[in-house]
């Protein structure tokens, strides 16, 4: 693997304040030290993660060099930022944008991997994704943006898009009836593919939110071995109406606690199923309405909430 600029390339950084696009690479580097003349190689990184993607190609990666804040920054493309083992922060106090917005094409992929969200009050949600394709969040801190509509995770593709959470905190985001750790709401078109394992959202309005109300098309969603506690309403919520997206859920290995309801279904074609998961010290434990299902594999403990509620019906294990 090349780490250096090429001979024509180092040529039109001599001449330009600015390198050309020309000088793109798939490897590069950003350092608290950096400077984004730089072509952002491991010997000259740049200053901001904005400056590397301009000259990372497609399917690229970014690394993280060393620790420091690296604020605001879109992705239109196959990417990958690696900040593991640094302290990457994205502290901002006031914006007119999330903290990382993507939009990208069905076919791409976007990993972002170590970072630290601190929305700081600041107005809008940690990470917003819309278009399609498939956007991986790997050992996230997400945090702090108690104000209403704003999520740490707003996952609204408007065509085909998956999302993978593992490792991850999300915390404190919401105002007093919306907003939530994450948010998952296709648009007209869209539709989702959803696994979370190993994650905790926490103190949020709503916890988990899957919410079909905007597409026609469907959300699959599984969590595994995660917690959901402290959330205001909701801990685990799946919501769609007539003639929108069905939804299925998968709770599994999970604890609920809490939370206002630990665990709700709403809405024709709202299904959550829960295996091996423990619901305990909400307001409510359990309920659906409207002809939500929340289906027990048996194995289920559902105890000292303040009321406990019943699951709507069971399932074999087979």
């Amino acid at each position: 693997m090349n780490y250096f600029a090429p001979v024509a390339c180092v040529a039109i950084l001599l001449s330009a304040a600015f390198p050309s696009s020309s000088c793109a690479g798939s490897r590069s580097w950003v350092a608290s030290t950096g400077d984004n003349n730089n072509i952002c190689s491991r010997a000259a990184p740049c200053l901001t993660i904005a400056g590397a993607l301009a000259k990372t190609n497609a399917g690229g990666e970014i690394t993280c060099a060393d620790s420091g804040n690296f604020p605001i920054f879109n992705i239109d493309k196959s990417i990958t930022i690696n900040c593991e083992g640094v302290v990457a922060t994205s502290e901002i106090a006031t914006s007119s944008q999330s903290a990382i917005v993507i939009n990208v094409a069905a076919t791409d992929r976007v990993i972002l991997r170590g970072f630290d969200i601190d929305r700081m009050a600041g107005g809008f949600s940690g990470i917003s994704f819309t278009g399609a394709g498939t956007l991986i969040l790997d050992r996230m801190k997400i945090s702090n943006a108690r104000s209403d509509t704003l999520s740490g995770v707003e996952f609204t593709p408007n065509g085909p898009a998956k999302l993978i959470v593992t490792d991850s905190l999300i915390a404190s985001f919401g105002g007093n009836t919306s907003g939530a750790g994450i948010l998952v709401r296709p648009q007209p078109g869209g539709s989702a593919q959803v696994a979370l394992e190993r994650v905790k959202v926490s103190s949020s309005t709503f916890g988990i939110a899957a919410d079909g109300g905007s597409s026609t098309a469907g959300i699959n969603m599984t969590i595994a071995d995660s917690l959901v506690a402290s959330n205001t309403n909701d801990g685990i919520v799946a919501t769609t109406s007539s003639g929108h997206a069905p939804i299925g859920v998968m709770v599994k290995n999970t604890k609920s606690a809490n939370n206002g309801y630990g665990i709700r279904a709403i809405g024709p074609n709202a299904t959550v199923r829960v295996d091996g998961s423990t619901i305990a010290g909400n307001g409510t434990g359990l309920t659906t309405s409207s002809g939500g299902a929340l289906l027990s594999y048996g194995n289920n403990n559902v105890d000292a909430n303040g009321a406990n509620g019943s699951f709507s019906g069971s399932i074999a294990v087979k």
